[in-house]
């Protein structure tokens, strides 16, 4: 009798765990749920840097190109976005192994997260270049060799690594954002 009534709440949990899957691809587009994940995977990154919104130490600068960019950081976290999914979207068309360019794809998804005030993981990073991940960790050596980003360590999680632009990077990709 127990097992008829276990493998009749197993029938019931497969059959309701398809139902949520039909119902979540007739919402959501395959696309989308990738985004959500990274999303979810940002979300984690912000948490593993005990977030508090009253605590943003990023100052404006007196003068120069760097304040313009960080004063105007929302409106040029948004042209990043928007140019990181127009890139997205071309990978449909032809295939992305044929548009490489994993090393913008992380300095523009660096710069959105710098225009929150937030830091990324590496493994987030990773994600978000679409490349393998000891790949992704090459590139990440290489834009911190050319002073363009710089990695810390989490403060309370030692396995976590986060990496963010540096004044340099700010510069260099906003002033590029801003040009468009």
């Amino acid at each position: 009798m127990n097992k008829l009534l276990w493998e009749d709440q197993s029938s019931a949990s497969s059959f309701l765990r398809h139902e949520i899957v039909d119902e979540i691809a007739e919402l959501w587009s395959s696309d989308e749920l990738r985004g959500l994940a990274n999303s979810l995977t940002r979300l984690s990154d912000v948490l593993d840097q005990d977030w508090k919104p009253e605590t943003d130490t990023r100052h404006l600068r007196s003068v120069g190109t760097l304040a313009e960019i960080e004063r105007d950081a929302g409106i040029l976290a948004q042209k990043a976005r928007h140019e990181y999914q127009r890139r997205q979207t071309r990978s449909r068309y032809i295939p992305a192994s044929l548009l490489t360019e994993p090393a913008w794809d992380m300095l523009l998804d660096l710069f959105q997260q710098y225009a929150g005030n937030t830091k990324v993981s590496a493994t987030s990073l990773c994600i978000a270049s679409g490349r393998p991940t000891t790949t992704a960790l090459r590139y990440i050596a290489a834009l911190e060799e050319a002073d363009l980003v710089k990695r810390s360590n989490c403060d309370h999680d030692k396995r976590v690594t986060f990496v963010e632009l540096t004044d340099t990077g700010v510069l260099a990709v906003g002033s590029y954002l801003a040009s468009q």
